[in-house]
């Protein structure tokens, strides 16, 4: 396993020497092997680690137990580590995972901008991506999301993202390490879940090394869409204006490359690049004309063939009686 994480490593330039890796430490198997591993790489690799513990409190006695036994490990190892305590809180418009996962996320944010040279590694692995990979082909997806999981996205970094569940178990056997198991994940209350025990092991019987294909499969199209992205990149700097951007300029653009400006006009401005949206909007830049109600208060308007978004307050009539 330890060879396929410095291939890894390597192959994306996910870190340089004088680095400070940020391990995203839960106290299951995944994040454990991935703390012990670059924990006995950081001198070959010339890097310092720090690990992070999210408590997300949200399952009363077994969270509370997670935190100690990470805090037990780090303090044994001489590892520093950073544990942040949350209190989620949600409403209608957002679920409790979707909650928990940006607040998470914002806690490794605000961990990393204090430290210098700072990268997030998570522990996602090659099960990871295979169940996202189907994941993104049940809702519908465009090659990006067959691209699954990526390696590297900013600042964060997944070294264990070639490694199977296999890989890690003995990983964890060879070298002694014990670790906790999240109740939740032994469920089928969650959709990923399901997919984790019901249709990964069918297609298994098909393809006993599934998890393998899949990795050399969003290997391929990781790489041809870094390749769009970057000419994505120049071509939008090419469309933008003083208010947003030409239409003329984009509806010269290749469908794929316009699909990946858009894509990324949406994320920059919080909303989720669905395909159904990036379409919608692609329509009323070819048309150059048009509006779009994107979620709540956001619209994607084209007016005088410029394209933008824009943030509209919701206007309430109070009811007379």
């Amino acid at each position: 396993m330890v060879n396929k994480i410095t291939d890894t490593i390597e192959r994306y330039c996910m870190i340089g020497k004088g680095d400070t890796v940020v391990v995203a430490l839960s106290g299951g198997a995944d994040s454990m092997a991935l703390l012990h591993s670059l924990f006995s790489l950081k001198d070959d690799l010339g890097i310092t680690v720090h690990a992070c513990h999210i408590n997300h409190n949200l399952r009363g006695k077994e969270s509370d137990r997670d935190e100690q036994f990470v805090r037990d490990f780090c303090n044994s190892n001489s590892i520093p580590l950073t544990v942040y305590s949350l209190d989620i809180k949600t409403d209608k418009h957002e679920s409790l995972e979707e909650r928990a996962r940006k607040m998470r996320y914002e806690c490794f944010e605000k961990l990393c901008g204090s430290l210098a040279s700072a990268k997030l590694a998570t522990a996602h692995t090659a099960s990871d991506n295979a169940e996202t990979v189907f994941l993104n082909i049940l809702r519908g997806t465009g090659t990006k999301g067959l691209g699954g999981i990526p390696p590297v996205r900013g600042n964060i970094i997944r070294p264990l993202i070639r490694c199977t569940r296999e890989d890690i178990e003995q990983y964890c056997s060879e070298n002694k390490l014990t670790f906790v198991t999240d109740s939740s994940n032994l469920t089928d209350e969650y959709t990923r879940n399901r997919l984790r025990h019901r249709l990964i092991p069918l297609l298994q019987e098909f393809n006993p090394s599934l998890f393998e294909a899949v990795s050399r499969m969003t290997s391929a199209v990781y790489d041809d869409n870094m390749l769009l992205e970057e000419i994505a990149a120049d071509a939008r700097k090419g469309a933008e204006t003083d208010n947003g951007f030409s239409c003329e300029k984009l509806s010269l653009l290749k469908r794929p490359v316009l699909c990946r400006v858009v894509s990324g006009i949406l994320s920059e401005n919080g909303i989720e690049p669905s395909t159904l949206r990036i379409n919608e909007c692609v329509q009323i830049i070819l048309e150059k004309k048009g509006k779009i109600n994107l979620c709540r208060n956001k619209f994607a308007v084209v007016r005088k063939k410029v394209f933008r978004i824009t943030y509209e307050e919701q206007q309430f009539r109070r009811k007379t009686t």
